[in-house]
């Protein structure tokens, strides 16, 4: 009777755990990237009253004959399955689709989590507001490429307002023609705007003049850098029969040291650009007979496309599945900024809840491999959406069931063996 007593009292003791932990599922039901529990039972030892025997010659042998003494907790396990994904229209905010955390930091430790309601603060770093944790990602570099790979992972900055980019001019393709039914002597003058290394617009000025050769012009590069014109380059462009540049004459360089572009600071670096020549023809173009038969078509010569581009402020950002930051500036130009992070570890169930949607590294869960996302089994990430909880309402109701129900058994079978208790001790009456 009295091992009835205790083996009843290790029931309700178990169920009331396992109504603590659905308890709790529920009540994170709306908790961003939160992940459910669940629990998991095992009987206690068992006395054995007597043992097993043998087989001999005359006996076939006995089975042991053991009394449970009751239950306990086995595990309490998490179910790291994935949550429903719901659009926000945060740039801000992040999902991992797949497995993998993002990496949370105060400067000294990590933690890790599902949660990717994140904000740019006060000075552009990506943090979690809850908290104040910084993310860590990979920072590129300054002409947007990044080494996940062998790079450290690092606080995210998105400096909206106070970035800049601007890059110099290092390639110029012309596109035209050239009329060949000009005389030698004629010229042609175009100007085409290239970029310096600090993103100021430069004009360089092209003449060129129909050589007496027939197919062939001569042409020469000058800028003026306000104290006068300077040689930018010069070359002869040679045509074949067709009116198609020979390609050996097709390309140059035009070059102008720091000096030549400015005659006062800011001096920025030299300029070097190549130019592309090859979609320059000569050829004659048709004649109005209406117009003065003396009269030229003009030759048209353009700059159809420069690498070049002139400064941009940061003004937005957006996150792409690959988890990197591309920021759009005020000069309709897109760069990455930085990539964010994630985590995968060998045993995820090893981890431990630290409060706040967060989880810590223990030696069950093995060390965490960052990396970028995509990459080493880990998730992909996607920009203006938050996860769920994966917390199923139905099945923890279900279990809400089935804990109070063996509550209430196991509450029953203490009773019994009260009043069993209760007759035993009336029998000296």
């Amino acid at each position: 009777m009295g091992r009835a007593l205790y083996t009843g009292v290790t029931g309700l003791k178990a169920q009331q755990t396992k109504l603590d932990v659905v308890a709790n599922n529920i009540a994170n039901i709306n908790t961003t990237g939160y992940r459910s529990s669940r629990i998991l039972f095992q009987d206690l030892f068992s006395q054995t009253l007597n043992g097993g025997s043998a087989p001999t010659a005359t006996n076939g042998g006995t089975n042991p004959q053991q009394i449970g003494l009751g239950v306990q907790v086995a595990s309490i396990d998490v179910n790291f399955g994935q949550g429903s994904l719901v659009t926000t229209g945060v740039n801000s905010d992040l999902a991992i689709q797949g497995n993998g955390f993002f990496v949370l930091s105060d400067g000294t430790t990590n933690v890790y989590t599902r949660d990717g309601s994140f904000t740019v603060n006060s000075v552009g770093v990506l943090i979690d507001p809850a908290t104040g944790l910084r993310v860590q990602g990979f920072t590129a570099d300054a002409s947007g490429v990044i080494d996940a790979v062998n790079g450290v992972p690092g606080d995210i900055t998105i400096p909206l307002g106070g970035a800049g980019i601007a890059s110099a001019t290092t390639e110029a393709d012309l596109v035209g023609n050239l009329n060949s039914s000009t005389n030698a002597g004629d010229t042609v003058i175009r100007n085409i705007e290239v970029f310096d290394s600090l993103g100021i617009a430069r004009n360089i000025e092209f003449t060129f003049t129909k050589s007496a050769t027939g197919n062939q012009w001569d042409w020469v590069a000058n800028y003026d850098n306000g104290g006068g014109a300077v040689a930018a380059g010069n070359g002869t462009l040679d045509f074949d029969g067709n009116g198609n540049a020979i390609p050996a004459s097709a390309t140059s360089t035009l070059s102008l040291t720091a000096a030549q572009l400015a005659i006062e600071p800011p001096l920025p670096a030299a300029l070097s650009v190549a130019v592309d020549f090859s979609d320059v023809t000569q050829l004659a173009p048709p004649v109005d007979p209406a117009a003065d038969p003396a009269a030229q078509p003009p030759s048209d010569i353009a700059l159809r496309s420069q690498n070049g581009f002139a400064l941009g402020i940061l003004e937005s950002f957006s996150i792409g599945n690959n988890g990197q930051v591309v920021g759009v500036f005020s000069n309709d130009r897109t760069q990455v900024i930085a990539q964010v992070a994630l985590a995968s570890f060998a045993n995820v169930g090893g981890l431990d809840r630290d409060g706040n949607n967060a989880f810590r590294q223990t030696p069950a869960s093995g060390l965490a491999n960052i990396g970028a996302p995509g990459t080493g089994g880990r998730g992909t990430v996607s920009g203006g959406v938050l996860e769920s909880s994966n917390t199923d309402l139905g099945t923890e109701f279900t279990e809400l069931i089935i804990a109070q129900r063996g509550f209430q058994a196991n509450a029953r079978t203490i009773t019994t063996a009260d009043a069993i208790l209760q007759e035993a001790v009336n029998l000296v009456r």
